[in-house]
C-alpha cells in the first residue's frame, strides 16, 4: 500500500477551545478516513432500495473464522413497504443469520450476521474505534472513519487493510478527537435548565432571559449554547457519527 498521507491539524487559533476534553494518554489520536467505496453488504443494499432508515443499536465481530459482523438495527420503513422489505431480507439471508421482531406498522428490530468487511476486522485487531460506517450511511460511497492512537496501532491497522481494495487513507491528526454529537458540560447544563424552565414547552413557560439568569450568562451566550446543544442532538439523529461508538 502506498504511504498514507498524514496531515497535522492545529488547535491554535480555534474559535471553539476543547476545554472539557483531555489529551488521550500515550500521544495524539488519528482519524483514519478510507474514502473508496467498499463492497456493498446485502442488508444495506436492501434498505437503500426500499427507502428504509436504519438506526444502529449495537455491532460486534463474532469469534468464528472467518469473522462475521453481527448488527442490531432498528428499521423504519413506510407501512406499505414493510412486507416487501421483510420478504427481501428473508430471501437474501439464511434463517441462522437473521432474526426479526416487528415493533409496529412501520418499525422492525433486526439482528443480522454478514461477512465482516476488511475495515471492521482491521479496526478490531488494532484496538480502534469506529465513528462512522458506510453500512449505516444514507448515501452510497460514504467513508469509513476510525479513531486510533498514533503509532503502532495505526500502522497495524493500515497493514491489515487489503492492498488491492482501497486507496491510501487520509489520516488527520486530532488533538484531541472531538465528537460532533457529544455535549460539553456547559451545553448539557444549559439544555437541562432550559428544559426544566419550560423554554422548549408549547406554549413556552420560560424565556431566554430566564435561562440566562439561571446560567449567569448573557442572552447571546445562552442562545449560542442552546443552539449548539440542540444541533448536536440533531446530529445524533441525522449526523454521520454512530449512536454507539465502541470498539468492534
Amino acid at each position: 500500500m502506498p504511504e498514507a498521507r498524514i496531515q497535522a491539524r492545529s488547535d491554535r487559533g480555534s474559535r471553539h477551545p476543547t476545554r472539557t476534553h483531555v489529551e488521550p494518554p500515550g500521544g495524539s489520536l488519528l482519524e483514519v478516513r478510507i474514502d473508496r467505496r467498499h463492497a456493498e453488504h446485502s442488508v444495506s443494499e436492501i434498505l437503500r432500495r426500499e427507502g428504509a432508515e436504519s438506526h444502529l443499536i449495537d455491532c460486534r465481530l463474532t469469534d468464528q473464522t472467518p469473522r462475521r459482523l453481527l448488527r442490531w438495527l432498528d428499521i423504519d420503513v413506510e407501512p406499505e413497504r414493510m412486507d416487501h422489505l421483510l420478504h427481501a431480507l428473508r430471501r437474501r439471508l439464511p434463517l441462522r443469520h437473521l432474526a426479526l421482531a416487528r415493533l409496529g406498522p412501520r418499525r422492525v428490530l433486526v439482528r443480522v450476521s454478514e461477512p465482516a468487511p476488511a475495515a471492521c476486522t482491521a479496526t478490531y485487531r488494532a484496538g480502534g474505534l469506529c465513528v462512522s460506517c458506510p453500512l449505516q450511511a444514507r448515501e452510497e460511497g460514504a467513508p469509513w472513519r476510525v479513531i486510533l492512537p498514533r503509532g503502532a496501532r495505526t500502522r497495524a491497522f493500515l497493514r491489515d487493510l487489503p492492498r488491492a481494495s482501497t486507496t491510501p487513507p487520509a489520516i488527520v491528526r486530532l488533538r484531541p478527537y472531538r465528537s460532533k454529537t457529544t455535549l460539553t458540560l456547559r451545553q448539557d447544563r444549559a439544555l437541562r435548565i432550559a428544559y426544566d424552565l419550560g423554554y422548549f414547552a408549547y406554549p413556552r413557560r420560560g424565556s431566554l432571559g430566564d435561562v440566562a439568569r439561571m446560567l449567569g450568562t448573557s442572552r447571546s451566550t445562552t442562545l449560542e449554547l442552546l443552539r449548539r446543544a440542540t444541533a448536536k442532538l440533531a446530529g445524533l439523529r441525522y449526523g454521520d457519527d454512530l449512536h454507539f461508538r465502541r470498539p468492534l
